[in-house]
Parts: structure tokens; sequence; C-alpha cells
């Protein structure tokens, strides 16, 4: 019972998160995993870090994002209505 409550109270502290999915080479997925546990971290972990660390050397704000954003969804409305109809 106080395990459940633990990780409970743990989740709540998270920021909201959206799944992704990459598929990779069984090749390279054994590679960054032995990178990972050199580490110490999971692969997720692994993964997640490379990302962040690419992600904040990109040097675009929220107002440039939102343009961008807009023409992407006004692309590909069609297909947003047919998975939003599905």
């Amino acid at each position: 019972m106080k395990t459940r409550r633990r990780k409970r109270a743990v989740s709540q502290k998270r920021k909201k998160t959206t799944r992704v999915t990459v598929d990779f080479p069984v090749s390279q997925h054994r590679r960054l995993k032995a990178l990972a546990a050199l580490e110490g971290v999971t692969l997720q972990e692994y993964i997640r870090s490379r990302v962040t660390t690419e992600f904040e050397r990109t040097d675009i704000s929220d107002d440039e994002l939102q343009p961008i954003i807009k023409k992407i969804i006004e692309e590909n409305k069609d297909a947003l209505k047919r998975l939003a109809d599905k």
C-alpha cells in the first residue's frame, strides 16, 4: 500500500509528457543500450539526455515556432481530420 501511494505521489510531480516511438536497427539499439549502461543510466534516460542537449542548442523561440506549427497543421489538415474521425 505504501508503495502505491509513493509511486502516485512521484508521478503527480512529473510534468505532462507524450510518448514518441523510434525504430532503430538492432545493431544501433545494442550500441545505444551499451552506451547507456556505461553511463549508468537507462536507455530512455540516455536518449532523452541526447535529444534534450541538441534541443537546447537549437536557437529558436516559441514565437518563431508558432507559424511553423500552424503551417504544418494547415498542410496536414486533411490527414488530421481523417485521424480524428476514426
